[in-house]
């Protein structure tokens, strides 16, 4: 049999995700949809939202359309658009290529949602600027990347020694190792040496100038801060800065390794292409992230380690 080039694709992701529903009775109870292993060449949004759609509807994403949709879905998908940024880490935490191409760096798809048909489009965070526009107009974005121990997010394209500034909190220390400081040039506090780690700390001073020059998305926005412990670093900041508006914030409680395979996050958009409930989609991306880890841990990747709970559900101002 002779497979079109789209058949083909939706076959593959298929037989990777290992979600063969043998009968509408199985499809009805299924539990969130798994991302499956997922290490592509090369990171393509077309493909995600593709492998994320096919997965939702193997786990029983088309079900109940009569239930009323969750407040956090009926307010994403009201206007029949979603908007989602993805935002890229330096380099430095694990290789992954990008499309070359600037128009593959982005992707538009119609997706059903619930019996609703909903234009997605996906778009790459590369840098500040790429941020600062997400956080104005995407009602989804994800970002995995470093905090820079509480500095703020750095993406690909600007390296370490340029985090978005976002840390307002009065009185808070950004503690840097001498190593990791990186060619960034906030404003030092003081040094010092800590004799039990034989290493030298920079502490800074906190900037929150990229985000003063920020504005909100005017509705209802769901971030992801897949950086190390973003709920002590920036629940906060977050909070503050969507105050207005209606927000839901998943935060990392602790330190959060990255990716490479994007599967946590194809996680996230399974959930919600499914409509599932907020904690249940929280929970999803708690076993797909130890689900990494653990195939991390087999090829020897010492700083993936099965965790309790990494993902919690920090904001959530929807009824």
């Amino acid at each position: 049999m002779i497979l079109s080039g789209k058949a083909s694709f939706i076959l593959r992701w298929c037989a990777a995700l290992g979600l063969v529903v043998c009968c509408s009775e199985r499809a009805a109870c299924a539990q969130p949809g798994r991302a499956g292993e997922h290490y592509p060449a090369v990171i393509r949004l077309d493909e995600l939202l593709a492998f994320a759609e096919t997965a939702s509807e193997a786990g029983g994403g088309s079900r109940n359309r009569s239930e009323p949709l969750p407040a956090y879905a009926e307010a994403l998908l009201a206007d029949g658009r979603l908007s989602i940024g993805l935002g890229i880490g330096t380099e430095d935490l694990g290789a992954v290529r990008l499309p070359e191409n600037p128009e593959g760096q982005k992707a538009k798809k119609i997706i059903r949602i619930r019996g609703r048909l909903v234009e997605v489009e996906a778009r790459f965070i590369l840098t500040r600027e790429d941020f600062m526009q997400a956080l104005a107009d995407c009602e989804i974005i994800f970002i995995t990347s470093h905090s820079r121990f509480g500095a703020g997010p750095v993406f690909r394209n600007d390296g370490k020694a340029f985090p978005f500034l976002m840390q307002k909190t009065k009185g808070y220390e950004i503690v840097m190792p001498d190593e990791e400081i990186c060619g960034f040039t906030g404003k030092i506090k003081r040094r010092f040496y800590n004799p039990d780690k034989k290493k030298f700390y920079t502490v800074f001073e906190p900037d929150s100038s990229d985000l003063d020059k920020a504005l909100p998305l005017h509705g209802y926005q769901l971030l992801v801060l897949s950086t190390c412990t973003s709920k002590k670093h920036f629940g906060d900041e977050i909070q503050n800065f969507r105050s207005p508006y209606p927000t839901t914030a998943i935060l990392t409680r602790r330190a959060a390794c990255f990716d490479t395979g994007m599967n946590i996050f194809m996680r996230l958009l399974v959930g919600i292409f499914q409509a599932r409930e907020l904690p249940a989609i929280v929970r999803a991306m708690n076993e797909e992230y130890n689900a990494v880890a653990a195939r991390e841990a087999r090829k020897g990747v010492k700083a993936w380690k099965q965790v309790d709970s990494m993902y919690l559900l920090g904001i959530n101002t929807l009824p």
